[in-house]
């Protein structure tokens, strides 16, 4: 599987829809490929909704169809590795981030973590939003070519008309916005820590690979910004996405 990585503190622009911060100065650490590493605890913070309403009081009875749902949106990471990430054990329930199916383990306000791992065609159903906000930036405007502004605004086009992008088109997608966010060119996978190394409040790691979008956000309070932390939580979303 072919990866490009970097790690990022601050800038946030590509995780409009699934990742909620404040853009500040990046600091890129540069590519990394090959496989997986070991799982090993993680501190992190959702990027998506780190103050959203996210209770996790489950349901007293819940219906075969709501446990059908937890199983599906909850069976992507463990109830074991969910813990080292965490630092305890927590509960699984089904949730939408921006019309993005995705498994939320305890409370995003206080500790917690957010799995998502969807086709590429499903991360893209946000792309006007996402790629818009983009656009909007002028360090990005400056940034972009005609060619690549046209290539975006085709896809966002083809959204709006209800149209389905392929996963490998996605993807192509989620890399030029990456590498228009301060990354590194071909870059198609990133770690960020949210909203600074200086403040962290969560770290969040997401990539889009071979047509599969993968996120793996952990909220924690007792997270320090650095390096091995934000490793930590991108290796559990690469074992992810190695997993598809």
């Amino acid at each position: 599987m072919n990866r490009a990585r970097a790690l990022v503190a601050g800038s946030c622009l590509v995780m409009a829809a699934l990742v909620g911060c404040s853009p500040t100065e990046p600091s890129a650490i540069g590519p990394r490929s090959g496989s997986a590493a070991e799982v090993a605890p993680v501190q992190e913070n959702p990027a998506p909704e780190p103050t959203a309403d996210v209770s996790t009081t489950p349901a007293e009875e819940p219906s075969p169809s709501d446990v059908d749902e937890v199983a599906d949106a909850c069976s992507h990471l463990g109830a074991d590795a969910v813990a080292t990430l965490a630092g305890a054990e927590l509960e699984p329930r089904p949730h939408d981030v921006g019309g993005v199916p995705a498994c939320i383990w305890g409370n995003l306000n206080t500790i917690g973590v957010q799995v998502i791992l969807v086709g590429a065609e499903v991360w893209a159903t946000g792309l006007p939003s996402n790629a818009e906000q983009l656009l909007a930036e002028p360090l990005y405007a400056d940034q972009i070519s005609e060619d690549e502004r046209a290539t975006l605004e085709e896809a966002i086009a083809a959204v709006e008309a209800g149209e389905q992008i392929e996963p490998a088109r996605a993807c192509e997608m989620f890399e030029l916005m990456l590498f228009h966010d301060a990354q590194l060119d071909g870059a198609n996978y990133t770690v960020r820590i949210v909203p600074s190394a200086d403040d962290p409040q969560a770290i969040t790691a997401q990539g889009c690979i071979e047509g599969v979008f993968g996120s793996v956000l952990l909220v924690r309070p007792d997270l320090t910004g650095s390096d091995h932390e934000a490793e930590r939580v991108g290796d559990v979303a690469l074992t992810l996405l190695d997993a598809e």
